[in-house]
């Protein structure tokens, strides 16, 4: 018997099992194809043939099985990502990201968890602009998986205690909170495939005159998409580092003179926006 009771041959067994499932399809014929000969030959062995079907063609079943629910598991938690890279493309990197990151608990969902890191460093054969929409589609995706996942909090909102001391305070940003740039109209892409029934490779769209920035935020069993000015982004990511005082006087001393005759009132703003709008759980002092 093992240490947790089951009986050694099992153990045995589901190691067998695991390595055959793990083993990679075979790209070389354009499909993805299982390869029994790679199989452990002690499991093939243990395996009875059917009555139509011979024992390593079963275990084929479950090899393939394995992949292509990851692969969709994958594809449905990167929507944008996968469109743009094109499935079979997509499903190599997905290959790639599970080989060295086998799921290792129940929930499929978190499954994809740090596939965006991987293909961001994986990305082969692309020009400067299309490597980099494809690395800002991952982190779109990662983005909402985030806010989707988040555990339910409270919203912060500043007590008559805290209003004393507030400019001392660092603000702690939203588990559900995610801000986001794009170089490319990603975002209006990525709403679209919701009503889009074709999978054919999308083409890469024109980039934008200037990149815009997104706040997204979780809210009421939805995702709100909140568009942002460029230092009102980064004072939101000023404001997660820094207490209130330093992250306004880093922003200011990163502004040009005439932005900076504006800078108040605008500040103003913004910050009672991102409270209203739920971005902060919480206020720590004392840091």
């Amino acid at each position: 018997m093992t240490a947790r009771g089951a009986p050694a041959w099992l153990a045995e067994f589901q190691a067998r099992f695991g390595e055959m499932i793990r083993m990679p399809l075979d790209r070389s014929s354009g499909t993805l194809a299982a390869t029994p000969a790679l199989y452990p030959q002690s499991l093939v062995k243990d395996v009875q043939n059917g009555p139509q079907t011979r024992g390593e063609a079963r275990l084929a079943v479950y090899n393939r099985q394995y992949w292509f629910r990851l692969f969709e598991a994958l594809k449905s938690a990167f929507p944008l990502t996968s469109r743009l890279t094109g499935y079979w493309a997509f499903n190599e990197y997905a290959a790639r990201f599970f080989l060295s990151h086998p799921p290792r608990g129940w929930d499929i969902e978190r499954s994809a968890d740090g596939f965006e890191a991987l293909f961001a460093d994986a990305i082969e054969d692309e020009d400067g602009r299309r490597r980099q929409a494809l690395v800002e589609a991952a982190r779109i995706d990662a983005g909402f998986r985030r806010v989707f996942l988040a555990p339910k909090t409270a919203s912060y909102r500043p007590s008559s205690a805290d209003a004393t001391r507030l400019l001392d305070g660092r603000l702690l940003p939203s588990a559900a909170l995610q801000i986001l740039e794009e170089h490319s109209p990603l975002l209006e892409i990525r709403a679209r495939l919701v009503r889009d029934e074709v999978e054919s490779r999308l083409e890469l769209p024109p980039a934008l005159a200037r990149s815009r920035w997104w706040a997204l935020v979780g809210r009421d069993h939805a995702i709100l998409q909140i568009p942002l000015e460029a230092r009102e982004a980064e004072l939101l990511g000023l404001l997660g580092a820094f207490s209130i005082r330093d992250a306004l006087a880093r922003l200011e001393g990163a502004c040009s003179p005439e932005e900076r005759a504006a800078l108040p009132a605008k500040t103003g703003t913004w910050l009672a926006q991102s409270v209203e709008r739920g971005f902060w759980s919480g206020i720590r002092f004392g840091e």
